[in-house]
């Protein structure tokens, strides 16, 4: 039987996206994906190039299903410090229902694997990395906005860069983690730090 290929290619990059999440690139093989999946090497390779390029679906997939729902926090609302403290909260929710240690972030797993030496995959992390500073950035402006700190365009775009930055960083650190608290205390003090930096002292 042929397998479909339009509703049957999501399935399987929901599927191989969970295997590569789990266990990384180098470590999973096509005969992981066949077994985890249920179809065979053929079937696979009538939608995909190989593995690289079902791992390139799966970056995509992700991006899609994870990232867009979180940049979607930092875009929307008015206030700019709620809406990073539930960007946060996002991600913590998804270790909280993997378990600790959690799955870390499926971009920042691949930025620290495979980035440095495949262009492919390093081109992706830094367009969500760029995206991710924009949202970000949005939301330290409507942040700044209503409070009385005083920081310049410039600087609102470094803060932007450290939020994107340490974010990558935590959920790295959460695939060693067996406390959830640890994250959620990282959220906690990086929210008081931001308040007082820009002013926020009504909110604390």
């Amino acid at each position: 039987m042929v397998r479909p290929r339009s509703k049957s290619r999501e399935a399987l990059v929901g599927i191989a996206m969970k295997v590569f999440w789990k266990n990384g690139f180098s470590e999973t093989s096509v005969e992981d994906l066949v077994a985890a999946t249920g179809v065979g090497r053929g079937a696979i390779y009538s939608d995909f190039e190989g593995k690289d390029d079902l791992f390139l679906g799966c970056l995509s997939a992700y991006r899609k299903n994870y990232v867009k729902p979180a940049l979607n926090f930092l875009l929307s609302g008015d206030d700019g410090l709620h809406a990073i403290e539930k960007y946060f909260d996002f991600f913590i929710s998804l270790h909280r229902r993997h378990g600790m240690p959690g799955p870390g972030c499926f971009l920042a797993n691949a930025m620290i694997e495979l980035a440095p030496h495949d262009p492919r995959v390093r081109d992706m992390v830094n367009q969500h990395l760029k995206e991710l500073r924009g949202a970000f950035l949005s939301a330290l402006q409507k942040a700044a906005a209503s409070g009385d700190g005083k920081l310049s365009k410039s600087e609102l775009a470094e803060v932007a860069g450290f939020l994107a930055t340490a974010s990558q960083g935590l959920w790295s650190f959460a695939r060693c983690s067996t406390d959830i608290t640890q994250l959620e205390g990282f959220k906690a003090a990086l929210i008081k730090l931001l308040k007082a930096r820009l002013d926020h002292s009504n909110l604390c």
